[in-house]
């Protein structure tokens, strides 16, 4: 086997996992303020997730609130009375997007601090990035490695 056949075969390897990695990740961000919760949701790209479904359930599994994004990806609702439990918010963006965020029980009881919500923002934020430069070039660079990998594995013995 020549070494464009292998090189052929070690891009097409490496470009199959790669796949359902650039398919647009959704993102649900929530946070607790004045007896309420408030949502923002967005795709990775930061295009707002506009028009879709919020379903709340506690962690027994039951429905306490259902509700859709308006078209700045934004959703907010009264805490669901009765609350004894933590909170799982799940966004659905359509076909296979879909996102969570838990709310802990103890954070529907106290008000967050100010503090609290800016380190989620940075979380939320640092979600939303894509990949930098450098690892794009460090995965271009992988893979080359391995094609020289590959060259030196099948070189003819002296």
């Amino acid at each position: 086997m020549n070494i464009q056949k292998i090189l052929f075969l070690v891009v097409i390897l490496a470009i199959i996992p790669a796949g359902p990695a650039v398919a647009h990740k959704v993102i649900i961000f929530a946070w607790v303020e004045d007896g309420m919760i408030h949502t923002e949701s967005s795709f990775g790209s930061k295009r707002k997730a506009q028009n879709c479904a919020i379903t709340v359930v506690d962690e027994q599994g039951q429905v306490v609130h259902t509700g859709q994004t308006d078209l700045d990806g934004n959703h907010s609702f009264a805490i669901p009375e009765n609350t004894d439990s933590d909170l799982i918010l799940t966004l659905d963006a359509g076909i296979g997007h879909q996102a969570q965020w838990k709310i802990p029980k103890k954070e529907l009881i106290t008000l967050p601090s100010v503090k609290d919500i800016q380190t989620a923002m940075k979380k939320k934020e640092s979600l939303e990035q894509g990949p930098s430069v450098y690892k794009i070039i460090g995965g271009i660079g992988i893979i080359f490695l391995l094609a020289l990998g590959v060259k030196f594995l099948k070189r003819k013995p002296s």
